[in-house]
C-alpha cells in the first residue's frame, strides 16, 4: 500500500474500473431486499457547489451501505433542466435554450463523475427531453379526468425581468434573488391541483407511519391544517355582495366589532372608495392611502406584504 494518497491517481483508476465494471447498476430481479436511493435533481446550471456535494455525498453512503448490506440498490442522477430559468440563462448568453442545457448537463456530469458518486449512469434522465416529459403530460391528463386539475385566479409573486412566478423563498428583500428586480404581486389564472381531496385521509394516515419523529408528524397535521367551524356570510351595506369568512367559534360573532381584508382580497379596493381629503390634509383621502398601500403590497413578495400589514 502506498504511504501517501495520491487522489489524481487513485480515484482516477478506480473510477474507471467502477465504470467499465457497472459496479453500481441496479439489478431487475424480483427478488431479495431492495432500496430506492433517489436525491433531488439538481438544475443545470453548468457547476456543481458545496451544496451539491454534501447532499449526493449523503446519499452515496446510503446507497453504499445498503449496498453493502445486501440490498439491489437502485441510485439514478437526473437533471431538473425544464422551465423558464434554461430559457432566459440562454437569453442573457446568447445561445439556444437546448445548446445551454445539454452542455452544462455535461459539465456538471463530469464533475459529479469525479466525486466518484454510486450512481446507475444507465438510468440518467433529463426532464427538459419528451421522452421524459411525455409521461408529466400523461399523468396531467389523468388528473384532469378524474376532476383533480382545475384552474382558478390566484396571486403570485411575479419578476417582470424574468418574466415567470417566484416562489416565497425566492423573493429576497422584495426583489427577485435571480437578477434583483423589484417583485410585483400579480394575479394569474393558474392550474391547480386538488390535493384537498385527500386531506383527510393523509390526517388519519399521519397516525399510521411507523418511525417518524413526533414534531414532523405534528408539522404535517399543521401543514394539512383541519379546522371545524363555519362559514358565514356578511352583507355588505349598499352592495349586492357578501364577504365570506370561517370561524370556529360562530357563537361569539355577535361580539366583533371589525373585519379586515388582505390588501389583495378583490373586495379591498371596492370597498373603500375614494373619499375627500380631510381640510388642511396633504395624504390624500383614504380610499387614496388605501389603493396607495396596496400597490406598495403588490410589489413584495407575498410573506414579506403580510408582515407589513
Amino acid at each position: 500500500m502506498q504511504e501517501k494518497y495520491n487522489p489524481q491517481a487513485i480515484e482516477e483508476k478506480w473510477q474507471r474500473q467502477w465504470g467499465e465494471e457497472k459496479s453500481f447498476k441496479a439489478a431487475e430481479d424480483m427478488g431479495g431486499k431492495k432500496y430506492y436511493c433517489l436525491e433531488m435533481f439538481p438544475y443545470p446550471s453548468g457547476k456543481i457547489h458545496m451544496g451539491h456535494v454534501r447532499n449526493y455525498s449523503i446519499g452515496d453512503v446510503a446507497a453504499r451501505f445498503l449496498s453493502m448490506r445486501g440490498f439491489n440498490v437502485l441510485h439514478p442522477m437526473g437533471w431538473d433542466s425544464f422551465g423558464m430559468p434554461a430559457e432566459n440563462a440562454a437569453i442573457q448568453h446568447g445561445v439556444h435554450p437546448a445548446k445551454w442545457t445539454s452542455e452544462n448537463i455535461a459539465s456538471m456530469r463530469t464533475q459529479l463523475k469525479r466525486l466518484g458518486l454510486a450512481y446507475d449512469w444507465d438510468r440518467e434522465i433529463a426532464t427538459c427531453t419528451p421522452e421524459y416529459y411525455r409521461w408529466n403530460q400523461w399523468l396531467f391528463l389523468k388528473f384532469f379526468e378524474k376532476g383533480l386539475a382545475y384552474q382558478k385566479q390566484s396571486a403570485v409573486n411575479w419578476c417582470p425581468e424574468c418574466a415567470t412566478v417566484l416562489a416565497n423563498e425566492q423573493v429576497e428583500g422584495g426583489n427577485c434573488w435571480r437578477c434583483d428586480t423589484q417583485v410585483e404581486q400579480k394575479n394569474l389564472k393558474q392550474w391547480f391541483f386538488r390535493i384537498t381531496a385527500y386531506s383527510e385521509e393523509l390526517l388519519e394516515h399521519c397516525d399510521k407511519l411507523p418511525g417518524w419523529p413526533e414534531k414532523v408528524l405534528i408539522m404535517q397535521k399543521n401543514w394539512i391544517g383541519k379546522s371545524i367551524g363555519a362559514e358565514v356570510d356578511f352583507k355588505i351595506e349598499n352592495l349586492d355582495e357578501v364577504i365570506k369568512v370561517f370561524t370556529t367559534r360562530p357563537d361569539t360573532l355577535f361580539g366583533a366589532t371589525f373585519m379586515s381584508l388582505a390588501p389583495e382580497h378583490p373586495m379591498a379596493e371596492k370597498l373603500v372608495g375614494v373619499k375627500p381629503a380631510p381640510a388642511g390634509s396633504k395624504q390624500g383621502g383614504q380610499g387614496t392611502r388605501v389603493k396607495k398601500f396596496i400597490e406598495k403590497v403588490k410589489k413584495q413578495g407575498r410573506t414579506e406584504g403580510s408582515r407589513n400589514l
